[in-house]
């Protein structure tokens, strides 16, 4: 058994399983006349509408619990939960409580990805280092030449401190041409064969 089996809101987990996972059809609707039994087929075959796999965790059926009930509303477009839009529509809008029942599935999702997280860190960090810096190395790896490319400070310092720096350049005169005039000494000029103090 791998150490994320066990993990909250794994696909899976024990700990998560709708009645221990013994079930493997969850009835979604009843009969109005017999709300003690659930909707069969059309064709009157005696099937449940919906199937649940046995694995399927609770989160699972939550999930689609949420998508079947924003389905049922019969909207397909709605303002995000908290918004100044949301916030004007009619209490009774069915918009409204598709809004309010995506928030609290993004909520419940983000609550078992921390839960399983924690557990992770508990229990395996490698694995739990390995997948929160994944997105990162993954990053890197596509910046890698692009970050290679990139002087250092230490190399643009040196190369500002070379710039600001530079040796006193050596006078010397050119056969063919005119004498060279030496800076700060007003009348000496540097002839062929002579070498420059300055």
């Amino acid at each position: 058994m791998s150490a994320k089996r066990n993990a909250p809101g794994a696909t899976g987990a024990l700990e998560d399983r709708l009645d221990g996972g013994s079930s493997n059809t969850v009835p979604n609707a009843t009969d109005s006349a017999h709300p003690d039994r659930p909707l069969q087929a059309a064709a009157g075959h005696g099937r449940i509408l919906r199937a649940v796999p046995e694995a399927a965790t609770a989160g699972d059926v939550t999930a689609l619990r949420a998508e079947t009930q924003i389905v049922a509303l019969g909207v397909d477009d709605w303002p995000p939960y908290g918004s100044p839009a949301w916030l004007r529509l009619n209490p009774k809008d069915p918009r409204a409580y598709a809004a309010t029942l995506e928030a609290a599935e993004q909520h419940r999702r983000a609550t078992a990805e921390r839960l399983r997280l924690d557990w992770l860190m508990d229990n395996d960090p490698v694995e739990w280092w390995r997948e929160i810096t994944a997105d990162a190395n993954a990053y890197a790896g596509r910046q890698g030449h692009v970050i290679a490319a990139r002087r250092t400070a230490e190399e643009i310092r040196t190369a500002r401190d070379n710039a600001n720096n530079r040796p006193p350049h050596q006078l010397r005169a050119t056969a063919g041409w005119p004498p060279v005039a030496v800076p700060g000494q007003p009348g000496r000029y540097l002839t062929p064969g002579q070498e420059s103090t300055a």
